[in-house]
């Protein structure tokens, strides 16, 4: 159960005057009081946030180049969890070059559409409620950060939670440019854990996933409308997916610890991922997208509790129409000690599948495991 809010004397009115000149959030403002803290700053100023637990029923409203940061070791807490829904703050330009630091968010979703190096570093999201009778397919905005149309945004060292009674997702990046979400961790695998998907990419170009943690609960492993991927990406161009640790999706259909599909110019590497592996799909429900091109998967570590003659075992590659196409997808010096790698589906252009050095190359399989159709590029697999 969300900790009740913590209340002390210094919660009664408190005069905002040194407070605003000298962009000092104080312990016990209110939501007005926050917001003519931060009206008082201007671009490049650096917003102190004191210890305490604030109650947040509306927008915090920002300026373009303001920083919010906690001003002790502490974090601050912004608490909307007395809201019956999540709450959804959306930001355009005006947070162009702006900074959240060190904050705990409690119930409190961001939208950011439009604006140039969004950052947010070292914060914590926790309590968000999922809308009644959604699921995966209809999620209602179950992601804390969502990025629209933005430019170098940053997701860096912070922490996302979900609770058994409402899971949902992490971070979610939609026609962004040079977008980095780094060193952060998605649930714990336990109470925090329960994860629909922790981060999806629908990026335009250059986004960078690394080093992050998504530690799911595999108690929604049974519950199909609520397991979405591990890491899922599509209709994107230009991804590198290094360095991520993933475990807690199924080997089937709807897990797998990484999907990429109709896209291009993806690298996969360095990663480890526990009880599913790697999905490369190519659908034709994205016609703006047909095809899955220049992809790496190279040097990665899959483990797996079973094997398997499909597609979730490990690494597998599947397209489910035969006028779309796949082009120089290169699986290579990855490590599977009970896992598959599957590239055997009906509609595999053999080809396309080898262009530019594509194939499967040097890679460590289950012994039997590695299922390639006849005139793809393979050697040195054991």
């Amino acid at each position: 159960m969300q900790p009740a809010p913590v209340m002390t004397a210094s919660t009664t009115a408190l005069p905002v005057t040194n407070a605003v000149a000298d962009h000092v959030i104080e312990t016990g403002m209110s939501l007005v009081q926050i917001n003519a803290v931060i009206a008082g700053a201007n671009a490049g100023d650096t917003v102190k946030i004191q210890p305490g637990t604030y109650l947040i029923t509306g927008k915090i409203v920002m300026k373009t180049g303001v920083k919010l940061v906690k001003q002790t070791t502490t974090n601050p807490v912004f608490d909307a969890g007395a809201l019956s829904t999540i709450l959804t703050i959306n930001y355009g330009t005006e947070f162009n070059n702006c900074l959240f630091s060190g904050i705990t968010f409690w119930n409190i979703r961001f939208a950011i559409t439009g604006a140039k190096n969004a950052t947010l570093k070292y914060c914590l999201f926790d309590y968000g409620k999922r809308a009644v009778a959604t699921n995966k397919t209809n999620n209602l905005k179950d992601d804390y950060l969502e990025f629209l149309s933005n430019d170098s945004a940053l997701v860096a060292n912070s922490v996302f939670c979900h609770r058994s009674a409402d899971p949902g997702r992490g971070v979610w990046v939609k026609n962004t440019t040079n977008a980095r979400i780094l060193n952060n961790t998605f649930g714990n695998g336990g109470s925090t854990g329960y994860f629909v998907c922790a981060i999806n990419d629908n990026s335009q170009a250059g986004s960078t996933i690394s080093n992050n943690i998504l530690n799911r609960n595999t108690a929604l492993n049974p519950i199909d409308s609520l397991t979405d991927h591990g890491l899922y990406a599509h209709s994107f161009n230009g991804l590198v997916i290094s360095g991520n640790t993933i475990l807690g999706w199924p080997a089937n259909g709807s897990g797998g610890a990484v999907k990429v599909r109709n896209g291009q110019n993806v690298t996969i590497s360095g990663n480890t991922m526990n009880g599913s592996g790697v999905l490369l799909y190519e659908y034709s429900n994205l016609p703006a997208f047909p095809y899955l091109k220049n992809v790496i998967v190279s040097g990665n570590t899959i483990n797996m509790s079973a094997t398997g003659n499909d597609a979730y075992h490990g690494i597998g590659h599947y397209r489910d129409n035969a006028t779309d196409m796949e082009y120089s997808i290169k699986i290579s010096n990855n490590i599977l000690p009970a896992g598959t790698i599957w590239v055997n589906g009906a509609n595999l252009n053999v080809a396309n599948f080898n262009a530019n050095g594509g194939g499967v190359y040097s890679n460590q399989t289950a012994a039997g495991n590695l299922f390639v159709k006849t005139g793809i590029s393979n050697s040195g697999n054991y």
